[in-house]
């Protein structure tokens, strides 16, 4: 049954709970655009706020709103890209509060030794896209996704 999944991966930690999170205390604005970059007729680089809109624009409004969902642009997967410490998870925490979704953590240290087996990881991706369609609307962290494809896994990582 769905609940069984459900409680399935719960306890493997695959569904976490996350931290409430409002984007207000998401800070940044437009204050440092770069002027530099304006003065030589290149693009900014993109801020903090620009990151909030996206962000608000995509996935909060479409997960949170039938409606408009149904007049926005279909977004089904959206990359978060950046250094350490630029609050990419905190906006994935906040789009979790904003719109009450569930949270599957598919980091690949959070899943490591809990689907052994390439059959095991094909039914931990039917259970998480069984449940995720489920229970919408649903969040899928990938932290740390270029450490799955590394032919040679260091000796410092799991």
């Amino acid at each position: 049954t769905l609940e069984s999944l459900y409680e399935e991966l719960v306890q493997h930690g695959i569904i976490r709970r996350y931290p409430q999170v409002s984007m207000k205390e998401y800070l940044g604005d437009y204050n440092y655009l770069g002027s530099l970059q304006l003065k030589r007729g290149l693009d900014p680089i993109p801020t903090p706020a620009d990151a909030r809109r996206v962000v608000k624009e995509y996935c909060i409004l479409p997960l949170g709103s039938a409606n408009v969902h149904e007049k926005a642009p279909l977004v089904r997967s959206v990359l978060l890209v950046g250094p350490p410490g630029t609050g990419k998870k905190m906006l994935v925490h906040s789009i979790c509060t904003e719109t009450g979704a569930t949270l599957f953590d598919l980091t690949a240290t959070n899943i490591a030794g809990k689907y052994p087996g390439k059959g095991g990881l094909n039914m931990l991706i039917h259970l998480v896209n069984k449940v995720a369609r489920k229970v919408q609307p649903s969040v899928i962290l990938l932290r740390n996704a270029e450490k799955t494809f590394m032919k040679k896994v260091p000796k410092t990582d799991k």
